[in-house]
């Protein structure tokens, strides 16, 4: 009889133990393609996400609580990510970090949109993507900006005249981008001398190869994603085109893991450098340095997507979503790493983009373009 109630003693202290370390944690989701053809673009977000929330956790958390990160995998598919925000609903996690691609993004935004779980992607740049709903925010500045930036650097830095473009039509960043980019470009007294669609899994790209050799644009323009972006670069100076590519933020050091030095001398727009000079990038670069780890803009995002949030749940005071949500709408002034945030009415902030140049195995920071 001791011994069953020495038992339950014990059993009953193991289960107060584990309801405290419960209640001394709060969910929060992330949501971006560890498998599938976006895994690779994912990857720098995602551990992005990782190492913010560790940093957070490590000042102490939230209000008291430490964050229990919840990752979901969206396979690199629409239907992925919304299969993945269902999942996440249901986990009760109290916000989502996510997606990357535009395309996953529009997917997910709804589900949580309905279920009144705000949703802050770090570098979904597609304008519809806010459009969802009120709960839906972002860290990075939105196509139509984006779009100017590089038509403006286009003509007034390289003085191209002329453009080829080359638009991936199954994925909404890619068509959206160029759109924005051909209607800008034409603005400022650029001619497009011809436009190349193709389908996703396509891996010919012999017609855009012998458009560019007839018509010889000074610039080429392709708003693709890393992956692609890479092969069709390779491809084109294999082919002995030594145009000059430009293209978005769905470009980065990737790259060179596929193409190696044929992407180099090519330029592109992205939202953060490391030679950034504000105190918070600063204090960020350093915090990388010391762990050892890579600079790069899809992080620095990442970071800002986390401690935004954490901003938000202190100034509500609460872990209710839609305290948060209200909160998060209301930031004004947030300094970030990327810069500081203030949201307009569709959760979509003002900020400055950055030009880049694949130089010597990097990217190169040329120039910030101010909105």
């Amino acid at each position: 009889m001791r011994l069953l109630t020495v038992i339950i003693v014990i059993a009953s202290l193991f289960v107060s133990t584990s309801q405290i370390k419960a209640e001394e944690t709060v969910k929060v989701g992330a949501i971006f393609a560890k498998t599938g053809k976006a895994a690779m673009d994912s990857e720098l977000v995602l551990s992005g996400i990782r190492f913010a929330i560790e940093d957070l956790n490590e000042q102490g958390g939230v209000l008291g609580k430490q964050l229990k990160l919840i990752e979901f995998d969206n396979r690199g598919t629409p239907i992925g990510a919304k299969i993945a925000a269902e999942k996440a609903v249901k986990a009760g996690v109290i916000t989502v970090f996510g997606s990357n691609w535009s395309s996953h993004s529009l997917a997910m935004a709804p589900t949580l949109q309905a279920a009144g779980i705000p949703m802050i992607s770090p570098i979904s740049t597609n304008p519809a993507v806010t459009r969802v709903g009120n709960y839906i925010f972002r860290i990075c500045y939105i196509d139509p900006f984006q779009g100017r930036v590089l038509a403006d650097f286009a003509v007034n830095d390289l003085k191209a005249k002329t453009a080829g473009v080359l638009v991936n039509v199954d994925d909404k960043y890619s068509e959206g981008l160029a759109d924005f980019f051909i209607d800008s470009y034409r603005q400022k007294g650029g001619h497009i001398l011809f436009i190349e669609n193709y389908l996703e899994k396509t891996s010919d790209f012999s017609s855009f190869f012998e458009k560019s050799k007839k018509y010889k644009p000074d610039v080429l323009f392709h708003p693709g994603h890393t992956k692609v972006s890479a092969f069709v670069l390779k491809q084109a100076r294999e082919e002995g085109i030594n145009t000059i590519f430009i293209g978005g933020d769905g470009w980065n050091d990737s790259m060179y893991k596929i193409a190696g030095s044929h992407i180099e001398g090519n330029y592109y727009s992205n939202h953060w450098h490391q030679d950034s000079s504000n105190q918070k990038s600063r204090q960020f670069v350093k915090k990388l340095k010391n762990r050892l780890l890579k600079f790069n803009p899809e992080t620095a995002l990442s970071n800002d997507c986390v401690f935004l949030f954490a901003d938000a749940v202190r100034r509500a005071s609460s872990f209710e979503p839609a305290r948060i949500r209200d909160a998060i709408a209301s930031t004004k002034g947030f300094q970030g790493v990327t810069g500081d945030i203030s949201f307009n009415e569709n959760g979509d902030p003002i900020k400055s983009a950055v030009i880049l140049k694949f130089d010597n195995g990097t990217s190169v920071y040329v120039k910030t373009v101010e909105p």
